[in-house]
């Protein structure tokens, strides 16, 4: 982990466990400047070498063949005829999408293997793995993923396809075989336009004892005199130096953007984000340009009167179109009671004269309270004189007219994303939006491109709220807005994952 630079969130990690713990480490290669590291977490270490340091054992048995590109296929063929009938083979290559194009390839060479590499899922990983040491599959094509930590019996051959890149991962590869004692052979590929790597396979041979073919000596010596003449030193070592990933000013930037807006889909942002939510809050508010419309709407009791009276004057039709109607009339007799605030006994006089009216016969007058009330009212203005007031009646007739408000809102969606636009307008949505508010939502409009004008008479696309409650029409809007934004952290989420973008495939 020093190695690869995860250096910071190593010594994270050791801050947090005991001090008294035990704290042992094995590694085939241990550099100095990794030494230098480790020793910052260690507490008067034993070191136990085995065999050489960063050395490749005496058991495995290294080839190095300088070749063309096109040629490697070829000889890697040549190899595995050769060898697979006398144990596990893993060819290790340095890209993804090259391992699984090699393993396309060997699989319509008729080679029954698998591949190992990281874009592929941890649960398929162990079963390869699992698969690869039992002897199942006897040919595996992996990346450097399983250069270190696979111990495989009766693995008798490692070929690097694809030259590795430093020293250490050299030496890890090629640890894979003449493992406990056993024997091995160790096959690397290098083309010409790889020489780069060829100084790093030299000093791994001299620290075998392994004779350095000719062809690889002057390839390096190219390298050499075309660096010198560049003015350019030639640095040879492995390792990463364990300085750890560091990103550029745009790549940190990024970065930063994709985590605010995460937290701010999650509700999670801190008072440094707060700006951010309000941007994206203002935004939506300025692009919906909401319009509020409150109607006021009177309905007359006298007229639901008139139509009681009209329905019971055309009631001698038939047997069932009478009942039809009375109970029509019943249901607009109880609205009448209910917006004049009468009682039940008003209500019952009323209902019960309707049904006089609707069997053909004259109304019956009954006496309640309220009648004895207006005529002892009557005979006391008379005695006094007094005439009321037409104001009165009409505060009475005004009272008794319901009046409520209808409160309509209009959202401009047409210049949100199309994404944005599909959350909002689909049925479903719909639906839920007007179940959860109690208000109604419909889709009015036409879409028009970004800077395109709608003609006379029409108007771009629109969401319009309509409800007799306040509280309705502001939910709904609230709702909405905010599928608005998910869709536009969606977008901006997208907008950075797209630079890693997966671009492998499963065969």
């Amino acid at each position: 982990m020093f190695d690869m630079g995860f250096e910071p969130q190593v010594m994270r990690i050791i801050e947090n466990i005991r001090p008294d713990r035990q704290t042992v480490m094995f590694s085939a290669t241990f550099p100095r400047q990794m030494e230098a590291l480790a020793r910052r977490i260690l507490t008067k270490p034993i070191e136990i070498q085995v065999g050489g340091r960063s050395v490749v054992c005496k058991e495995v048995e290294q080839h190095v063949i300088v070749l063309e590109e096109d040629q490697k296929f070829l000889k890697l063929l040549e190899l595995l005829g050769h060898y697979q009938n006398q144990g596990s083979i893993i060819v290790f290559v340095d890209k993804q999408e090259n391992a699984d194009a090699l393993l396309k390839d060997l699989m319509k060479a008729s080679y029954q293997c698998m591949s190992l590499h990281g874009g592929i899922d941890q649960y398929d990983r162990d079963s390869t793995i699992v698969d690869f040491k039992s002897g199942k599959v006897k040919l595996l094509v992996a990346t450097s993923v399983a250069a270190r930590g696979l111990d495989v019996k009766q693995l008798i051959v490692v070929v690097n396809y694809d030259c590795p890149n430093h020293y250490e991962d050299y030496v890890h590869r090629c640890g894979r075989t003449g493992r406990a004692g056993n024997k091995g052979h160790a096959y690397t590929f290098i083309t010409p336009e790889q020489e780069r790597y060829t100084g790093d396979i030299i000093r791994a041979l001299e620290q075998s004892a392994v004779s350095v073919p000719d062809a690889l000596r002057a390839l390096w010596d190219q390298y050499k005199a075309k660096q010198a003449a560049e003015g350019k030193k030639v640095h040879t070592g492995g390792g990463f130096s364990g300085k750890g990933f560091k990103f550029d000013e745009t790549e940190a930037m990024m970065a930063n953007e994709k985590k605010k807006f995460q937290k701010a889909a999650l509700g999670l942002q801190d008072s440094d984000d707060e700006d951010l939510e309000n941007d994206i809050d203002q935004q939506i508010e300025s692009m919906l340009a909401p319009k509020r419309i409150v109607k006021e709407i009177k309905a007359a009791p006298a007229n639901a009167a008139a139509v009681a009276a009209g329905v019971a004057g055309g009631g001698a039709g038939g047997q069932g179109a009478s009942t039809d109607k009375l109970e029509l009339a019943r249901r607009l007799a109880s609205r009448i009671n209910m917006a004049k605030n009468l009682g039940a006994e008003a209500k019952g006089a009323t209902q019960q004269a309707a049904e006089a009216i609707l069997k053909g016969g004259a109304a019956q007058p009954i006496i309640t309270a309220k009648t004895v009330a207006e005529q002892l009212a009557a005979k006391l203005n008379t005695r006094l004189n007094y005439q009321p007031r037409d104001e009165d009646d009409k505060q009475d007739e005004e009272a008794a007219v319901e009046t409520f408000r209808k409160y309509e809102e209009e959202l401009e969606i047409n210049d949100f994303p199309q994404q944005a636009r599909w959350r909002v307008t689909s049925k479903e949505a719909l639906a839920q939006i007007s179940e959860y508010s109690e208000a109604g939502i419909t889709v009015r409009g036409t879409y028009y491109p970004t800077g395109k004008a709608p003609p006379d008479g029409e108007r771009k696309l629109f969401l319009a709220i309509e409800s007799t409650n306040e509280l309705a029409v502001s939910k709904a809007k609230i709702e909405i807005t905010r599928l608005i934004k998910e869709e536009l952290l969606k977008l901006q989420t997208s907008a950075h994952h797209s630079i890693n973008k997966s671009r492998y495939k499963v065969v």
